[in-house]
């Protein structure tokens, strides 16, 4: 089965994203680069099909949302708890996004990821503007733990029972410590304390197990207000 996805050349986090996704389960893809796109001629196996909307899906949501949410956030130093509320706003109803997504790219065999969002998706672009608003009103809030605070709001509605064990930081990072099952890392900062929160944020667990001092104090300080910490 043959499908098309292309995507803007300078789109760095819906190719990054595709790419490490799209290898990690096993899609044959092959790459072609124009002056302004690239284009993945993706061959899937059967059982493949599933999996690569999900990862397209999920890859247009995550360009188009983060976009929209910084946004706010323009002209301004992000810090540990800034991040954490950018988190934990990237991936409110992400589910229930992915479902509106899924929808709309399920029968294609060409899919556009800038297209599919500014074309089919106004419902999903205005519901992020709001999200965004609360990022404004937020930015310049001189109260980390007012910050703190509206992040566990927001996580409150994804807690699940899921232990996370970090594991030769920054490198790695596991999740559900009795399978083993590595977390899907995205990589949205240059910065890899800000990587390790949104990936925490994302996976929203119970609980986060560390070694005794594999962070730096402030980092702990931050994950302490979002989940709770087991120290080995």
């Amino acid at each position: 089965m043959n499908k098309k996805v292309i995507i803007e050349k300078d789109n760095e986090i819906a190719y990054d994203y595709l790419v490490n996704n799209f290898a990690g389960s096993g899609i044959k893809f092959k790459l072609k680069k124009s002056y302004s796109f690239i284009f993945f001629d993706i061959d899937l196996g059967d059982s493949q099909l599933e999996s690569f909307l999900k990862h397209t899906a999920k890859a247009i949501i995550l360009w188009g949302k983060y976009n929209a949410i910084t946004s706010a956030f323009t002209g301004v130093e992000l810090g540990y708890a800034n991040v954490a509320c950018l988190a934990a706003l990237l991936y409110f109803d992400i589910e229930g996004e992915l479902e509106q997504v899924l929808k709309v790219i399920g029968g294609k065999d060409t899919i556009s990821v800038e297209g599919t969002l500014n074309f089919k998706l106004d419902d999903l672009r205005d519901s992020w503007e709001e999200l965004k608003s609360i990022g404004e009103v937020l930015v310049y809030n001189e109260s980390e733990q007012d910050i703190y605070n509206v992040t566990n709001f927001l996580m409150s509605n994804r807690s699940g029972d899921k232990s996370l064990f970090l594991a030769q930081y920054p490198d790695i990072l596991l999740a559900n410590v009795s399978d083993g099952v590595m977390v899907e890392n995205i990589k949205l900062y240059k910065n890899d304390d800000f990587n390790l929160i949104n990936t925490i944020v994302a996976e929203c667990p119970t609980e986060l197990i560390i070694e005794k001092n594999q962070i730096k104090n402030p980092l702990y300080d931050c994950l302490s207000n979002i989940i709770k910490i087991r120290m080995l």
